[in-house]
């Protein structure tokens, strides 16, 4: 029904007709993410000079994939488009991206340029004499309370064994009733350094 209902509105578009204004409003409100419909009603709205222009417009640019159609359909100064008038040229489907391919020279000038700056590959020089004023050093030291074993044995399996052996001396002051178990731990740490 509102397929029938709507595909009459465009054959026989007017912005100007209140009752195919109703109508679209109507299919719009049953369907909010339609289009067309929503193009359609914002063309009517616009001719017949409703504030509810402002209100829609915003919304139909999202849903509009290219808002520069929507600019074009909303200002074209043809208010009906007669189908019947055999003064107007028809296209195939791809006679239509002959026509369609204006726009391509400007694309490739957007390419040229990227080549362009990519063939020069331009590079950030770095002044030697500055100094940072930051406060981050590159060794972060990691406060005692934050040492788990887990970060111990990932020390130990990046193969960072002073820093193992510091987390596991840490966790035997924390945890002293298991200071026997970490002790073994940083012996066998001391061993795999001496392989080393």
């Amino acid at each position: 029904m509102v397929n029938n209902s709507f595909s009459k509105i465009i054959e026989e578009f007017d912005p100007m007709d209140l009752s195919k204004s109703l109508e679209l409003k109507r299919i719009l409100n049953s369907y909010p993410y339609f289009q067309s419909a929503s193009a359609h009603y914002l063309k009517t709205l616009k001719f017949q000079k409703k504030d509810a222009y402002f209100e829609l417009l915003p919304k139909s640019a999202i849903l509009t994939f290219n808002r520069s159609i929507l600019r074009d359909w909303l200002y074209s100064s043809d208010i009906i488009e007669d189908l019947s008038d055999d003064s107007k040229e028809k296209y195939s489907f791809l006679d239509w991206f002959d026509i369609i391919d204006e726009d391509s020279p400007k694309i490739e000038e957007r390419f040229s340029l990227v080549d362009q700056f990519i063939k020069n590959s331009p590079k950030i020089k770095i002044n030697k004499d500055y100094e940072s004023k930051s406060n981050f050093k590159s060794e972060t030291k990691i406060k005692d309370e934050l040492i788990t074993e887990t970060l111990a044995k990932i020390y130990v399996n990046q193969e960072k064994f002073n820093k193992a052996i510091k987390a596991y001396q840490i966790l035997s002051l924390k945890y002293p009733k298991k200071s026997s178990f970490f002790a073994d731990q940083i012996n066998g740490i001391k061993k795999l350094k001496s392989k080393d």
